[in-house]
């Protein structure tokens, strides 16, 4: 914790406080979590162009048809 201490005072408290508030919010409590959150702003992602997929049709299938499972389901609540 002190160590988030030292960031704060570097980076400002404001920006500690979002941190540590976003970490909290992804039920994160581990130094790491808030320490990721500060330096997220930093980091250089690289842009990349978009592909195009549409070889990946061929891969494409149906979605299941769940009725059964939902008629179980509502048996099963009736009870």
């Amino acid at each position: 914790m002190i160590g988030l201490l030292k960031q704060g005072a570097k980076q400002g408290w404001k920006k500690l406080e979002e941190a540590v508030e976003a970490a909290v919010r992804w039920n994160c409590w581990d130094v790491a979590a808030v320490e990721y959150r500060l330096a997220s702003g930093e980091l250089q992602r690289p842009t990349r162009e978009a592909m195009e997929l549409g070889w990946l049709e061929r891969f494409e299938r149906p979605l299941p048809v769940m009725k059964e499972y939902d008629q179980l389901l509502s048996e099963e609540v009736g009870r």
